[in-house]
């Protein structure tokens, strides 16, 4: 199958050539735009806003798309292994090191996007969500760092996991909620190790690559803070929005915390030894995945802004 896609992959070149020729500033300044919202730094500023500020449970469906989406486009991507388009003739706009199928710009686009136009269920963000979905891929190849295949395979797997969880979360959601906590945070566990276990290797040839890591990380904080808030925080989103704005602003100095502030903390920790690295990042990356439903809510009740 890899020689098949890199078959298509090389006849596709001409055509993104072709698509650079209608370079401006103006349209590098739009695309370089449209890709940072396929950034984790974007949905650092995503998640925390719809679950603290605009409706808790369009932010948790939400927040399993993108990680659904995202590792399994990750998993794809260190699976196969396939190269980037060559420069030249295309140019690279935009710096990458990772492999190029799939797309992990386009597959959460439509992971996120599709699930939350799911839940809101209005004409018009349901348009701004196929807009959003299809502007983030097309910069991909603008950028010059995909294929055509790429972003097509990403948007496929998103909407692949999109289905997965507007169809299959809720009847996941009341199994669960009847474990005892013991059986909640073992099966998060099992599921960490899981993800970590089956993950392809990266460059060096090291499992799991670092991508893996860090969505296991992510999943796994992120369901021990819903463990939490479903049991005792039962946090809601309501209020006045002089307060959701405020619980906003404190809680993204906890998510900055945990993220930039871990990350310095243990940089002189993670030189040398893969493995004390990666168990290193999946510690910082399950904190940033707890703050929101978890730490950031319980600070929130404290200061009597929730």
């Amino acid at each position: 199958m890899a020689a098949w896609l890199q078959m298509i992959n090389d006849a596709s070149v001409p055509f993104l050539v072709w698509l650079q020729g209608w370079r401006s500033g103006l349209l590098d300044g739009g695309m370089t735009s449209m890709s940072w919202l396929g950034r984790e730094y974007f949905y650092l500023l995503l998640f925390p806003f719809l679950y603290w500020c605009v409706n808790k449970r369009w932010g948790v469906w939400a927040a399993f798309g993108l990680v659904g989406s995202t590792y399994a486009g990750e998993y794809l991507k260190w699976l196969f292994k396939l190269p980037r388009p060559p420069s030249p003739p295309v140019q690279r706009l935009w710096p990458e090191t990772s492999p190029g199928f799939v797309s992990t710009h386009a597959a959460p686009a439509v992971g996120v996007w599709g699930t939350l136009a799911w839940q809101v269920r209005r004409r018009w963000f349901t348009l701004l969500a196929i807009t959003l979905a299809f502007l983030i891929g097309v910069s991909r190849l603008y950028l010059g760092v995909h294929y055509p295949a790429d972003v097509v395979g990403g948007w496929l797997v998103g909407l692949v996991v999109m289905i997965i969880v507007v169809k299959w979360l809720p009847g996941v959601e009341r199994k669960v909620d009847v474990w005892p906590l013991w059986a909640q945070v073992g099966g998060v566990l099992l599921l960490a190790l899981v993800l970590l276990a089956i993950f392809p290797t990266n460059w060096q040839g090291q499992r799991p690559a670092e991508a893996g890591v860090l969505n296991a990380g992510v999943l796994t904080g992120f369901l021990c803070g819903l463990i939490w808030d479903r049991r005792r925080l039962h946090f809601q989103a309501t209020g006045p929005w002089s307060q959701r704005l405020l619980r906003f602003g404190l809680g993204l100095l906890l998510v900055l915390v945990a993220y930039v502030g871990l990350d310095l903390l243990f940089a002189p920790f993670s030189q040398g030894s893969y493995a004390v690295a990666q168990g290193l990042r999946f510690g910082r990356y399950a904190a940033v995945g707890f703050v929101v439903p978890g730490l950031g809510p319980w600070v929130f009740q404290r200061l009597r802004l929730a």
